[in-house]
C-alpha cells in the first residue's frame, strides 16, 4: 500500500477511527503519485469498493443512482463501519477496485447492481463511471484488480436501459 507523503502530520490511509481527525474533505498525496480525500462513511463500505463521495465528503459504496447524483469517486482501500472516517484513493495508479466476474483489463468501467463492484458489461440500469480503467482482468468471482485512476467521473443521467 501507498504511504503517505503529504506534508500533513498523522496522515494513515489505513486506519477508519470512529472520531474525526482531519476536517473532511482534506486532501493528501501517497508516495506513488495517488491521490486521497478524508471522508465519513455514510453505510458499510467493504474494502476495495468504488464510493461516491458527497458534497460533504460522506462517503458510500457507489451504486447506478449515486453515480448519475454526480458525486465526487473514489475507491476505498480498507474497510469502513457505518459513520467511521478515513481515506479514500481518488487519484493515481496501484489502486484496487472490486470488479464484476470475468471483467476484462482496458475496458470501460460501469456500476453493478451490486453497490461499490464495477464491470466491463453495461447491464440495464447500469451506468459509465469515466476516468477509471482496470488494469488487470478479473479471473473469477468478484474480486479486487488494479485499476488506474485519471480524474474518475459519474456517468451522469446516461444511465443503461
Amino acid at each position: 500500500m501507498t504511504t503517505p507523503v503529504s506534508p500533513i502530520l498523522g496522515v494513515d490511509f489505513t486506519s477508519t477511527p470512529t472520531a474525526k481527525e482531519f476536517k473532511l474533505g482534506t486532501m493528501a498525496v501517497g508516495s506513488d503519485g495517488t491521490e486521497w480525500v478524508y471522508v465519513q462513511a455514510s453505510g458499510a463500505i467493504t474494502q476495495y469498493d468504488a464510493v461516491a463521495i458527497d458534497e460533504n465528503f460522506q462517503a458510500a459504496a457507489l451504486t447506478t443512482a449515486l453515480n448519475g447524483a454526480g458525486h465526487k469517486l473514489g475507491f476505498a482501500q480498507v474497510a469502513f463501519v457505518d459513520n467511521d472516517y478515513g481515506w479514500v484513493a481518488t487519484r493515481g495508479s496501484n489502486i484496487s477496485v472490486r470488479v464484476a466476474s470475468s471483467c476484462a483489463a482496458d475496458a470501460r468501467l460501469y456500476t453493478t447492481t451490486t453497490a461499490g463492484v464495477l464491470d466491463d458489461a453495461s447491464a440495464s440500469a447500469a451506468s459509465r463511471v469515466y476516468g477509471a480503467v482496470a488494469v488487470t482482468a478479473a479471473t473469477g468471482t468478484v474480486m479486487a484488480v488494479e485499476v488506474l485512476a485519471s480524474f474518475p467521473r459519474a456517468g451522469g443521467d446516461e444511465a443503461v436501459s
